[in-house]
């Protein structure tokens, strides 16, 4: 139990937080294509249903501009956390 508290946990943490941290991108895609097609709310949804197919191009790419700026929040709430918890990093982690 020491053993993967002292050693394996920290050891793998950097590799996991740069995973979650490059997997944003996918989820936001994910969540973007999910709520366009399977539900009738969200933010995929408004984009594609409520505002491309009337021609209410300014709210489209207000709609465009908020998911763009989830995924910015979501990806440095990451990286901040990243260089929270490995305290050697002292440049940007790849």
């Amino acid at each position: 139990r020491a053993l993967f508290r002292y050693v394996y946990f920290p050891a793998s943490l950097p590799d996991v937080l740069t995973a979650l941290r490059v997997s944003v991108g996918t989820a936001v895609a994910v969540l973007f294509i999910a709520e366009q097609s399977l539900t009738t709310y969200g933010l995929g949804y408004f984009i594609v249903v409520e505002t491309y197919q009337v021609l209410r191009y300014p709210e489209m790419y207000a709609g465009i501009l908020a998911m763009g700026l989830l995924g910015l929040i979501l990806y440095l709430v990451i990286y901040h956390l990243e260089l929270k918890v490995n305290r050697y990093l002292t440049e940007e982690p790849n």
